[in-house]
């Protein structure tokens, strides 16, 4: 049952960019062939969870909900950190106006355990007063990347699936 209830929240979080405050926008996602390299480029990046074969690559927001209702749901349910790994990627809605959020995270010592504290558990904080240069770097490679695919909502996904053997 609890299966079934987390595939229809899954369902719902990809789906609910229809009821978003974003314009409806009908745009076709980048071909993973192209996306590919480009995610590549910045998985140094990555707040990863999970040991899964398949890899799944999410730009979220620390503060929308759709992106807190997927984060929550990943950091819940282990069977998922099994079958997945997980790539998140912090990426500004603009109108939440995060980057302080967003760096106070990617600064943490533990940048895993600040994103549970902040998205899961709703924890208040204002964010970095400064952000440093090496963080700013990589939001601005993150951002960069995000807007050669065409990323308009949050959280956007990309699935990569392992070769089979003879591929």
């Amino acid at each position: 049952m609890k299966i079934n209830r987390l595939i229809i929240l899954l369902l719902l979080i990809l789906i609910s960019d229809l009821a978003a405050n974003e314009p409806l926008i009908k745009k076709k996602k980048v071909p993973l062939s192209i996306a590919l390299p480009l995610l590549k480029s910045i998985d140094v990046h990555a707040i990863v969870i999970g040991s899964g074969p398949t890899h799944m690559y999410a730009f979220i927001d620390p503060v929308c909900p759709r992106s807190r209702d997927f984060a929550e749901m990943v950091f819940e349910n282990t069977k998922m950190q099994k079958l997945y790994t997980y790539h998140f990627f912090l990426y500004e809605l603009k109108r939440f106006h995060t980057r302080a959020l967003i760096a106070e995270i990617y600064s943490a010592k533990k940048p895993l355990k600040q994103m549970y504290k902040i998205m899961v558990n709703k924890e208040k904080t204002e964010g970095l007063k400064v952000i440093q240069k090496n963080i700013n770097k990589t939001i601005n490679e993150i951002s960069k990347v995000a807007q050669e695919l065409d990323i308009y909502k949050r959280p956007y996904l990309f699935v990569v699936k392992p070769k089979k053997e003879g591929k």
